[in-house]
Parts: C-alpha cells; structure tokens; sequence
C-alpha cells in the first residue's frame, strides 16, 4: 500500500514538472507590421499619433508608449513634438482592428507624397532562462556594476591586444 501511494506521488511529481517545463519554454508569436503615411498630429494626452495614408479615408491612430522608438532615417533619435505635419513616416506596429500600437517610428526625409504600403513580418522569440532573467535584473538594479564590468572586459581587451602587438 505505502509503495503505491509512493509511486502515484512520484506520477503526480513527473505530471507537474512535465506541465511546467512545457510552460516555461514556450515560445511566443509576435506580428509586427510596417506601414507608411504621412504625419498629421501627436495627441500628447492620450500618447496618439495620427497618420494619413492614401489607400484609408480616415486616418490611421497608433498608440505611443515609453518602448517606442522614434528615429530619423540615419537612426538618430526625434522628439516626437517636433516632427512638422504632412512630413512622411514609416511606423511598424503591433495590433488589429482600431488597436495599434507603434514599436517604432521612422521619420523619413520629405521629398513626394505619402506612400502608402504594407508589410508584415512574424517573429518567434522564446521566453528567456533563469540565467537571462537574473543577468537582466542584475543589470537594471546595478548599472554601476555593469559599467564597471564593461570597463574591465575593455580595459582586458586592450591590454590583450596591446600584448598581441608586442609579441609580433
């Protein structure tokens, strides 16, 4: 009797683990896409920006939020105040229906009409180790230990590399 209760304790142990091992390595699927349209307004209160596109009769509204990004075309960061109107953006974007949510915004340069065009890309990313979590967490509550870390990885490469010079 004690050796079956054992052995079912043990399936129910194996059951649990199984269950959590699929959850803790499951991956999820991102949809991010890009679309194309001409500035019209930010709506600082509700962090909206509004596009026009030429194939749409109402204009387009993404939601802004602190992981966007907003760039020019050479990568440089823009505030977002201070892009003029009518001036042409690239804006990839999560969500569907009226739900949009810009990752990030390109500020293009002027020079034609506003282009519209669609393209989507799916991306499967994996939810990260222990290892990973705690090397971020560590990183966010230390960022002094981090820079000093960099320093020294630096400093090692260098002396490396001065070292490599000298022997030759």
């Amino acid at each position: 009797m004690k050796t079956n209760i054992t052995r079912f304790g043990a399936a129910l142990v194996a059951v649990g683990i199984c269950i959590w091992s699929t959850h803790a390595f499951a991956q999820t699927t991102t949809t991010v896409t890009s679309s194309r349209g001409a500035f019209t307004e930010y709506v600082p209160g509700s962090q909206t920006v509004v596009v026009r596109s030429e194939t749409g009769a109402a204009p387009l509204r993404y939601t802004v939020t602190k992981q966007t990004t907003v760039v020019d075309e050479s990568g440089a960061p823009v505030a977002i105040e201070r892009i003029s109107p009518g001036s042409p953006l690239s804006i990839q974007y999560t969500g569907t229906g009226d739900q949009f949510v810009a990752s990030r915004i390109i500020v293009q340069r002027p020079g034609g009409a506003a282009v519209t065009d669609q393209q989507t890309t799916t991306t499967t990313t994996r939810e990260l180790t222990k290892e990973e979590k705690h090397a971020l967490k560590e990183q966010r509550e230390h960022p002094e230990r981090a820079a000093k870390e960099a320093a020294e990885k630096q400093k090692d490469a260098l002396k490396k590399e001065k070292d490599e010079d000298h022997n030759q």
